[in-house]
C-alpha cells in the first residue's frame, strides 16, 4: 500500500499511527470517537450512526445546522472596509450576472462561517480541501485550508470535523484530500472557523482551525485528488 505523499511530510509524521493517510485505491475506514453532547440532561449521548438514522432528513438538508460566527453588524462593517470591498469585488467577478442582493447574501454567508474578521493575504501556494471519501469538490465552494492546518487539527481536535466545524452531512471516517493551485498570486481571506451546532445542540463542533476563503474560484485551478486521510 502506498502512503499519501500529497501533503507535507511533517504533516504525516505528526498524525498518529491510526490516522496515516492512504491513497484512494486502498481505503480502510476506521471510525474514530466523535464528540456528541446531549441537548439536555434527560437525553443521553448517542453515537453517530444512531443520529444519522433518526435525523436523516434534517442532516441531509442542513436545516438545523447553525454557525456561531461573526454577527451581521461586524460583517457589514467589514464589507465597508478596503478588504471587505475587495471581497465583494471578487464575488462579483466570479458571477457578474448575479444581483447585488445575491452577492451580499453570499458575502454574509461566507464571512459568518468565521469567528474572526478575515485577514486579506496574497497567496501563491497550494490550498487543500477535505470531502467525504468518494465525493467531489463543488466548483463554487469557497472554503479551503492548508496542509499545515490539517496537521495542527489532527493533533488538537478529536476529529477533523470538530476543528473545521463540519456538519454531519460532511462528516466521514475517511476524507479525500483535494488540492488547488492559484493562477499566479491571488487574494485569500483568512479567518478562524467558528463553532457550529446541529440538531438543536445534539452535535457541537468547536471550530478553531484557519480557513481560507476564496470568493472567486476562477482564479484557482481545478481541484486534483492527492490522497485520502482519516477523520
Amino acid at each position: 500500500m502506498r502512503t499519501f505523499r500529497g501533503l507535507a511530510a511533517a504533516f504525516l509524521l505528526a498524525v498518529s499511527p491510526g490516522a496515516w493517510a492512504q491513497l484512494d485505491s486502498a481505503p480502510t475506514p476506521v471510525p474514530l470517537p466523535i464528540p456528541i453532547a446531549a441537548a439536555s440532561g434527560a437525553m443521553p449521548a448517542q453515537d453517530l450512526d444512531a443520529l444519522r438514522a433518526v435525523h436523516a432528513r434534517e442532516i441531509n438538508d442542513l436545516s438545523t445546522f447553525r454557525t456561531a460566527g461573526l454577527p451581521r453588524d461586524a460583517i457589514d462593517a467589514y464589507l465597508d472596509s478596503g478588504a471587505g470591498q475587495q471581497f465583494l469585488r471578487e464575488l462579483r467577478a466570479a458571477d457578474p450576472a448575479a444581483s447585488a442582493d445575491t452577492i451580499y447574501a453570499r458575502a454574509v454567508e461566507q464571512l459568518a462561517s468565521g469567528s474572526t474578521l478575515p485577514d486579506l493575504q496574497p497567496m501563491a501556494a497550494a490550498l487543500v480541501k477535505i470531502v467525504p471519501h468518494g465525493q467531489n469538490v463543488s466548483p463554487y465552494s469557497p472554503y479551503f485550508t492548508t496542509s499545515a492546518q490539517l496537521q495542527l487539527a489532527s493533533g488538537r481536535c478529536a476529529t477533523l470535523a470538530d476543528c473545521f466545524g463540519l456538519p454531519l452531512k460532511s462528516e466521514a471516517p475517511l476524507y479525500d484530500v483535494y488540492q488547488i493551485m492559484p493562477k499566479g498570486t491571488v487574494n485569500v481571506f483568512v479567518s478562524q472557523v467558528a463553532p457550529t451546532e446541529e440538531l438543536g445542540g445534539l452535535v457541537r463542533r468547536k471550530g478553531g482551525a484557519q480557513q481560507y476563503l476564496l470568493p472567486n474560484r476562477s482564479l484557482w485551478s481545478a481541484p486534483v485528488l492527492i490522497g485520502t486521510i482519516k477523520n
